[in-house]
């Protein structure tokens, strides 16, 4: 269920429909709502903002403060991907831009990407450069599909073994580039809208994680282009929802990524494909379930509680690799 407020009338078509799905993130929301204000000139837009069921009076800072924002407010969280969808089947513009709320506009970045589309009419989607909080660059392309980036990406002993031509230490960010093998990170998204009706909108069947990959995946199949435009500039702080997770929360987030890779491999990659992920899953999580029991026994008594709550989380991941198909991204 949805409540719409809108306090002013739309034109039917405009240059950009600016769409930001929010979830707790008030503070981070009002500065993208205002950089957005502030830095975008030239062109007509128009800005939706899909609420999650916040709890932080983020729809009433929204109606408050940008009143001609349209605000969707939903009684539950969608997730990413169907809060998207629900803006774009109301957008009238001829461009949409997905916005992360914990992203700050640096320079006139939609009119930046709105001219760029318009002067390559085969460009599906493109994605500015992304910044961290400290200015440095931050990776916003990946190729797909990659087995070992999504098993092992989190694990800073090893990382370095999928570090591949995208990673901001060898990929020149600065340049413009066409991606032909590879997909742009969800934070920030320049979509020519009549490409929809041939690549589909988001899989709804990924809640937060992977629906961007599984988009980006289907325009390259399409025939599309994706681009990546330096010339705009955001900035993206990344994980801009609630960072401090209960235990029972974060076992539940980490067993969503897990069984949402599972899905993104069993939809996109084929039979064999996928038995080579199922496995190497397993392998994976079985070997961190042991290094983690060896942990907690030998852990000192101030350490021993953090130690049993990551053999706990060890052991749930392990039992998701070896799940029956069933419910296969919740």
């Amino acid at each position: 269920m949805q409540e719409i407020f809108c306090s002013r009338n739309i034109k039917s078509i405009m240059g950009v429909s600016v769409i930001i799905v929010s979830y707790n993130t008030c503070a981070l929301l009002r500065n993208c709502l205002a950089s957005v204000q502030e830095k975008t000139i030239g062109i007509d837009y128009d800005v939706f903002v899909v609420d999650n069921a916040s709890g932080d009076g983020s729809c009433e800072m929204v109606a408050q403060e940008f009143p001609t924002v349209r605000l969707i407010k939903n009684s539950e969280n969608q997730g990413f991907a169907k809060a998207n969808n629900q803006a774009i089947l109301m957008a009238g513009g001829e461009y949409v831009l997905l916005l992360n709320s914990d992203t700050v506009l640096e320079n006139n970045a939609i009119g930046l990407m709105h001219d760029f589309m318009q002067e390559h009419p085969r460009a599906a989607v493109c994605g500015p450069l992304l910044l961290n909080a400290d200015k440095t660059v931050q990776r916003s392309i990946d190729i797909h599909p990659m087995f070992f980036h999504r098993l092992v990406s989190n694990r800073a002993r090893i990382s370095w073994l999928v570090r591949d031509k995208y990673h901001p230490d060898v990929f020149p960010y600065s340049q413009s580039h066409r991606i032909s093998d590879g997909w742009l990170t969800g934070a920030v998204l320049m979509i020519r809208r009549v490409v929809f009706p041939e690549v589909g909108l988001f899989d709804e069947t990924y809640h937060f994680y992977n629906e961007d990959a599984d988009w980006g995946l289907a325009v390259s199949r399409s025939g599309w282009e994706t681009w990546l435009v330096p010339a705009a500039v955001v900035t993206h702080f990344l994980g801009g929802s609630p960072k401090a997770r209960l235990p029972e929360q974060e076992i539940s987030f980490k067993l969503q990524c897990l069984r949402q890779n599972r899905y993104y491999f069993w939809k996109n990659s084929g039979f064999v494909r996928y038995c080579v992920f199922r496995f190497l899953t397993f392998f994976v999580y079985a070997v961190n379930l042991m290094r983690r029991v060896i942990m907690a026994a030998v852990s000192p008594p101030d350490k021993r509680s953090s130690a049993i709550f990551k053999m706990r989380l060890g052991w749930k991941m392990f039992l998701a690799t070896i799940e029956p198909e069933g419910k296969k991204a919740n």
